[in-house]
């Protein structure tokens, strides 16, 4: 039974938990290194602006480097997975699709974040807090990540989801272009 293309294929939904999970991981992991390392920046100001960079580039690698392993790991032990459009993964740096991958990952995810913000602001508003600004302000001011809400993360699975299944109908039709 094929699904109407306007609704996630499995391939996208389970693009979009694992994209979520990584980047729930890497918010901690994120959080760690900036308490830890915290005392070096008041040392080292100049340090500081390396810093975020490295730290705004670092999810891009880690989903590179995950999908490039991922998909050897798929292509030696179940080679009837792989779609045939795409490449044979070969060896351990991540090829141009796998960097393709951790932008658009990057991507997703950033927008997924903003579109599940303006959502949950609209609907949620509390009448405590006047715009949606404030509600971000009161959230994003507290300098310390915790486990977001369970509301915001299947919003964002959703929303992610929908974008990967987007990428997934480009491909398709940019495969079927090209087979003619």
């Amino acid at each position: 039974m094929r699904l109407p293309y306007w609704l996630p294929n499995f391939r996208s939904w389970f693009n979009a938990v694992a994209l979520t999970l990584l980047m729930i991981g890497i918010t901690y992991a994120m959080d760690y290194f900036l308490k830890n390392i915290g005392d070096l920046l008041n040392l080292a100001p100049w340090l500081s602006g390396a810093i975020v960079f490295l730290l705004f580039l670092f999810p891009i690698v880690a989903i590179a480097f995950l999908h490039n392993w991922l998909h050897t790991f798929l292509d030696m032990f179940f080679p009837e997975s792989r779609i045939p459009e795409d490449q044979v993964q070969t060896g351990w740096f991540p090829s141009l699709v796998s960097w393709w991958e951790g932008i658009y990952g990057w991507t997703v995810n950033v927008l997924s974040s903003l579109f599940t913000f303006y959502l949950l602001g609209v609907f949620f508003i509390s009448p405590y807090s006047s715009t949606l600004l404030t509600i971000l302000d009161e959230n994003l001011s507290r300098c310390n990540f915790s486990l977001p809400s369970v509301r915001f993360t299947i919003l964002q699975i959703i929303v992610a989801a929908y974008l990967y299944q987007l990428e997934y109908l480009v491909k398709q039709r940019f495969f079927a272009a090209a087979r003619r």
